[in-house]
């Protein structure tokens, strides 16, 4: 099963002004996606759906509700999606989710899509200093009060931190707080989009970044609870399927489809790598179906870039067979030195996550039967 992701912008309003946020220059913007985007956008699932059949791929979809603050919106807003997505979309499986910084939302919005079984994610980076509301006031200690709310009555969510100077210190100890309360956990290290300055500020060194992913496999592995962390967990399986062996054969001239399309508040569509680069647009929903995007020539420049990326940083790699290259599909994952772009956290992170496994002496048998279980998955 293809799990095919559309990131929905529904509107770019919000009550925070992150200090990092590749958004930051339309956060006062009140305007939302009209119905008849949303109209165009359910229409086309099945249509994608059965182009993708066709081809032998087998998908399900996902819709993540995204912003600026999503659950600023009124729930008439949500009720209404539900009803075009129930009404337009009738031969593939699909899900919501919702990201949210639980800062101000609509109460009344918030239930909703609790009731109708909506998956929550909830952005905090347990430091203060760096996610402020509109008026000047910090917001870390009231979305994890909010977020603690939320869990003790019942209700389940996953966390994702944006991680940075800020907070090198503090999300290797907020490990155990997240086991307790969420139910997963994403890590994004800062990347370019958000004002230059507060970016450059922000940014840590590709070696500390790797330091905290470290820090939080040794605290993960000593703690009560065990949750996914991502992309950690990407790392750890490379890791070990290298130490396992055998290397895979990887076909660098093969197209990988992108499972994850970003859909901006007038409908124009995205690839994720190359996310409001207006060279790399795909098309609007609103005129032409992602069928013809995938065919069209924005696609076709979108794959080319990959594939160059692929080349100067998958083919000679060490971890070559061993990582999906996914990195070359992630926006921000790769930067450029000696003239090449490479994924260079990654890289470093795999490392010292296989190092750490060696010098533990680890079981190569044990290793072995992990590596059999992500390859059958």
């Amino acid at each position: 099963m293809f799990e095919v992701v559309f990131v929905v912008k529904v509107s770019k309003f919000c009550n925070l002004r992150c200090a990092y946020c590749y958004e930051h220059r339309e956060l006062r913007v009140r305007d939302m996606m009209r119905e008849e985007v949303l109209e165009a956008l359910f229409a086309d699932v099945d249509r994608f759906g059965a182009y993708l059949r066709a081809q032998g791929i087998i998908p399900k979809f996902s819709f993540v509700w995204h912003g600026g603050e999503p659950l600023l919106l009124r729930p008439e807003y949500y009720l209404r999606i539900a009803e075009l997505q129930k009404q337009l979309i009738c031969n593939f499986a699909y899900r919501n989710s919702v990201q949210s910084n639980l800062h101000g939302a609509n109460k009344e919005s918030l239930a909703f899509v609790l009731e109708m079984d909506w998956e929550l994610g909830v952005s905090i980076d347990f430091a203060g200093g760096v996610r402020a509301s509109a008026g000047g006031r910090d917001s870390n200690r009231s979305v994890i009060a909010a977020a603690e709310r939320l869990r003790k009555s019942g209700r389940t969510f996953g966390a994702i931190s944006v991680l940075g100077k800020h907070n090198r210190h503090t999300l290797a100890e907020a490990y155990d707080w997240v086991s307790e309360f969420a139910e997963g956990w994403r890590i994004l290290p800062v990347f370019d989009g958000g004002p230059e300055p507060e970016i450059a500020r922000l940014r840590l060194p590709e070696e500390e970044i790797v330091a905290v992913f470290t820090e939080l496999m040794e605290r993960r592995a000593n703690a009560p609870r065990y949750i996914s962390i991502v992309p950690l967990d990407d790392y750890i399986r490379a890791a070990t399927l290298r130490i396992a062996g055998p290397r895979a054969l990887v076909d660098l001239a093969s197209t990988q489809l992108d499972n994850i399309f970003i859909f901006n508040v007038n409908g124009d569509v995205y690839t994720r790598p190359f996310a409001y680069e207006p060279a790399f647009c795909l098309g609007n929903i609103g005129s032409a179906s992602l069928a013809e995007m995938i065919e069209g020539a924005a696609y076709r420049s979108c794959q080319e870039v990959i594939h160059r990326r692929k080349v100067q940083n998958c083919a000679k790699c060490e971890f070559s067979g061993f990582c999906t290259s996914a990195p070359m599909h992630e926006h921000g994952a790769v930067t450029a030195a000696d003239g090449a772009s490479k994924c260079h956290v990654t890289r470093m992170a795999i490392s010292a996550v296989e190092t750490h496994l060696v010098s533990a002496g680890v079981d190569r048998a044990i290793v072995a039967e992990w590596a059999r279980e992500w390859l059958a998955a």
